[in-house]
């Protein structure tokens, strides 16, 4: 994690962002979150569908809506472990950025396209919270496929939840941030007329 009272560069914030593990107590400004979902819209986007919904919870909204959850899979007999799992998630940040797509789309093809649209707006999150400072995680698993979760956050039934995106500042000093890789391995790349 670099100085989070230098600018950073785009390029910097993508070689930055790392899936953080804990998170600092302490809330984001407003317009600091503000920001980031300015700059998740800016995500490339055909037809300008725009698809995606944002709903963020902070505060005792992130209890409230674990206990939602537990309830829900307590009532459909889940596991004691599981529930507890669950009802304790929306917790790990102060934030909680939830990321839908918005549906059903006109066919097939626009659902594919606007699901892209709603993951690149996710990384446009992602990469604008890098360089702000902030730690982020995203996240999905089966909380974003509960009907329950939809109903809570004020999604439709077709609405798809895209990224549950934890956020805040992070924890300890810089030497408690996870490392980058020291390389990427090298991608697949068909070089034809070059």
């Amino acid at each position: 994690m670099t100085d989070a009272s230098a600018p950073m560069s785009a390029w910097d914030a993508l070689r930055a962002r790392r899936s953080a593990k804990t998170f600092a107590d302490r809330i984001p400004p407003r317009e600091v979150l503000e920001r980031l979902i300015e700059a998740a819209t800016w995500a490339p986007n055909h037809r300008l569908t725009e698809p995606w919904r944002f709903v963020v919870l902070a505060g005792d909204e992130r209890a409230r809506f674990g206990a939602h959850l537990a309830a829900a899979m307590a009532e459909a007999g889940e596991p004691a472990k599981a529930v507890e799992k669950t009802r304790a998630k929306p917790l790990r940040s102060p934030v909680l950025v939830v990321i839908a797509q918005r549906g059903p789309a006109a066919n097939a093809e626009v659902e594919r396209e606007d699901y892209a649209a709603v993951a690149t707006a996710t990384q446009n999150l992602l990469i604008a919270a890098t360089a702000e400072g902030l730690a982020t995680k995203w996240s999905t698993g089966g909380m974003a496929e509960m009907p329950e979760a939809r109903a809570f956050l004020g999604l439709g039934g077709h609405d798809r939840i895209v990224a549950y995106v934890y956020l805040g500042y992070p924890a300890g000093d810089a030497s408690s941030w996870p490392e980058a890789p020291p390389t990427r391995k090298p991608p697949e790349v068909d070089w034809r007329g070059l």
